[in-house]
């Protein structure tokens, strides 16, 4: 009997369930690679050809307004339609030729219609491969050991950037065709990627807009909402400002690459260990904690005069990141409907790296101007403590609730 080929048994893998991890598991490697190499470096990269504060504040925030609206739109049609790996390859492809666009901008109103193209069509990636995850995964709680991948892909990749716009003197505008590279390989990633469980519906159970209102109307899902929309402006002032941070005090682009893949360690130990966290505190202490690790952070940063301590300090930020995702996603997945999935993951994604970020990236544009990145860091944290603190008068008011529901039907 002959022998399988090669690509006869990477395609039989492929089909198999820990195949399907395995290609999740890269898909978030590939895609967050190619992300580190744009979105750490991009203020940098706005700063080197003359932009103001305001104005780099101004376009990092476009992405996360517009995806915030773009990211529900399009996760909806993902729903819909069902063909959430065909919107996911057009939008990669797509991606393409936008990131082609950014080297020839040189004004602020120049980079105005790219960013508004990078939003919209960057928007879907996360949600989609979110659900797609949970869907697949026999147990849905083992979502941060694929969602690790996209973690490790940024730690490297960060690094690798930083070290090549440092020796390669080509200036920052190599971080695009470093992107390039990357989406050209999810493409060909996303042959292998699976579907994830269909979900049989009723023609009358089908996806709708009347869905969406019920679902946000249920218990705890709008304070929650609202609770990673504040986690969100406070982690904006580090994801928009670190670099600017590390220039500031001297530091250089290698030292920035080193400095986010430090804080690589924490995400990727937290997000392992997710489904353990899960088990023990629940989704809601786990994003509660995410907040006391965020404040941590900043507060630490604000402190910090050495450039070459930041690293060692960047532990905090990657298990912050961890924590409210992991937890933020079990929440949702555990109230959404199941043929509303995606839809849910992109709303809740909207609301943390859209509204939360958007706003927390205007905000920080006019104190990094007026005050520096010192006292933006500090501010941010009296933010996210106070964030904190309403967390744990929602979280005590929603347990007394449930005790008073279970009394009365008891």
């Amino acid at each position: 009997m002959q022998k399988p080929d090669l690509i006869s048994r990477a395609r039989a893998f492929i089909n198999t369930p820990k195949g399907a991890q395995v290609n999740l598991w890269l898909a978030y490697f590939i895609y967050w690679a190619g992300a580190a190499a744009i979105l750490p470096y991009i203020s940098v990269y706005y700063e080197s050809v003359n932009l103001k504060g305001t104005q780099i504040g101004q376009l990092s925030s476009i992405p996360f307004f517009v995806s915030m609206v773009s990211s529900i739109l399009l996760a909806f049609l993902s729903d819909v339609s069902k063909k959430h790996k065909l919107i996911l390859r057009l939008c990669a492809a797509a991606m393409i030729a936008v990131m082609a666009l950014y080297p020839a901008a040189r004004s602020f109103l120049a980079f105005l219609p790219i960013v508004f193209m990078y939003s919209i069509i960057n928007a879907p990636f996360t949600s989609i491969m979110d659900q797609t995850t949970l869907t697949a995964l026999e147990n849905p709680a083992d979502y941060g050991k694929i969602r690790v991948g996209g973690s490790i892909g940024w730690g490297i990749m960060v690094l690798v950037t930083g070290f090549l716009v440092d020796k390669l003197n080509r200036g920052y505008g190599i971080i695009f065709y470093i992107c390039i590279i990357f989406l050209v390989i999810f493409l060909i990633n996303t042959i292998g990627m699976p579907q994830g469980h269909k979900i049989e519906v009723k023609p009358e159970e089908r996806p709708n807009i009347k869905m969406i209102g019920e679902m946000l109307r249920q218990p705890g899902m709008l304070p929650v909402l609202l609770l990673i929309a504040i986690w969100g402006i406070g982690e904006s002032a580090i994801g928009n400002f670190l670099f600017l941070h590390i220039k500031s005090l001297g530091g250089s682009s290698t030292l920035m690459g080193i400095a986010l893949s430090i804080s690589l360690v924490g995400e990727i130990v937290a997000f392992s260990i997710a489904n353990k966290i899960l088990a023990k505190i629940g989704p809601g202490k786990m994003m509660l904690l995410s907040f006391l690790v965020l404040f941590a952070w900043l507060f630490g940063l604000s402190l910090i005069r050495n450039p070459i301590a930041i690293p060692f300090f960047q532990v905090f930020g990657g298990a912050g990141y961890a924590l409210i995702q992991s937890g933020s996603v079990a929440f949702v997945n555990e109230r959404a409907p199941k043929q509303l999935g995606t839809t849910a993951q992109a709303i809740r994604g909207g609301v943390l790296s859209g509204l939360g970020v958007g706003t927390g990236a205007l905000i920080s544009g006019v104190i990094y101007e007026a005050s520096g990145s010192v006292v933006l860091f500090r501010n941010m944290s009296y933010l996210t403590i106070a964030g904190f603190a309403l967390g744990v008068v929602m979280y005590l008011n929603s347990r007394r609730d449930r005790k008073l529901t279970t009394d009365k039907h008891g």
